[in-house]
């Protein structure tokens, strides 16, 4: 198979695992998430031109394999499920090893600004995906018994942590400013004025 293929085959696995009714997230997570990630990934392949579009792309739908798989233990740095599935695709072990690698340092969120740009880009536009649809409103539909107050904290805590740490694009920055504003204020950080 040829990496295009083999892409192709990753995606519809992937979209297989995700809509498992074991997974949390099953009922909207390839529509509203990896769906999402991979058009914004796609533009900013446009963008930056020198990104291997087949590696991104790869790195959209690889990104939260391990989630899928194993919610409890999604950072397990050992990739395990992520290097299985991409050996029974048929991925060669040095891009199964270069791709467990980027996804440890994407999930680790330290110093990304020095990661390849394939990286950078699946980063930055995961952390956008979640300013988009209804992406923030599905964790309170997942979480009934949150008060509002813990639902609006736990969301301003990860948006934060997105936009600080894994946004490394400048063209997200730009681009995501006032949609980011916008899901704040949901998440209870108030502007000082309206008008």
């Amino acid at each position: 198979m040829d990496n295009e293929q083999l892409n192709l085959a990753l995606k519809k696995e992937v979209t297989a695992q995700s809509s498992r009714a074991e997974f949390v997230h099953h009922e909207w997570f390839v529509t509203y998430h990896l769906e999402i990630v991979e058009q914004i990934a796609r533009e900013l392949c446009g963008i930056y031109k020198d990104a291997d579009p087949i590696r991104v792309n790869t790195l959209v739908w690889l990104h939260d394999f391990e989630k899928i798989v194993d919610f409890d233990n999604q950072y397990n740095t050992e990739q395990t499920a992520t290097k299985e599935l991409m050996k029974s695709i048929g991925y060669s072990d040095d891009a199964i090893q270069f791709y467990a690698q980027q996804i440890n340092i994407y999930n680790a969120k330290i110093d990304l600004v020095h990661a390849p740009i394939e990286t950078q880009i699946v980063s930055s536009a995961d952390a956008a995906s979640h300013l988009v649809g209804p992406f923030i409103t599905l964790y309170w539909y997942e979480n009934p018994g949150k008060s509002i107050t813990e639902l609006q904290s736990e969301n301003r805590r990860k948006l934060n942590a997105d936009w600080e740490k894994k946004v490394t694009l400048p063209e997200i920055k730009e681009a995501f400013a006032s949609r980011r504003l916008h899901v704040m204020e949901i998440s209870g950080e108030l502007p000082e004025k309206y008008l």
